[in-house]
């Protein structure tokens, strides 16, 4: 799942991105840069991810699907969901899981 900064409205300040009931118990936080000679190449865990977009833009592979997220995205990656994320010039994002 893909949720995007500019369809979340900010409210005094904050933008509460809905997590539709997801817990994620964190085993690591990283702050990863991708460049077109250094992708995250697509894989699968079991344990669930959030990735946020700090700058830049990137390419998200979920399963089958691939989208191009923007600084402010947030993606929620579910158990065993295979997932990637490559970029045409420098992305910057964090990985909780």
């Amino acid at each position: 799942m893909i949720l995007r900064a500019r369809d979340i409205p900010t409210v005094n300040g904050r933008r509460p991105y809905p997590l539709d009931g997801r817990e994620i118990l964190a085993k690591h936080f990283v702050v990863r840069e991708t460049t077109p000679t250094n992708p995250f190449g697509p894989h699968k865990h079991e344990q669930p991810e959030l990735w946020f977009i700090i700058s830049g833009e990137a390419v998200v592979k979920l399963g089958d699907q691939e989208t191009t997220v923007e600084p402010g995205d947030l993606i929620v990656i579910d158990p065993w969901e295979e997932h990637g994320l490559s970029a045409s010039s420098r992305a910057t994002w964090i990985c909780l899981g």
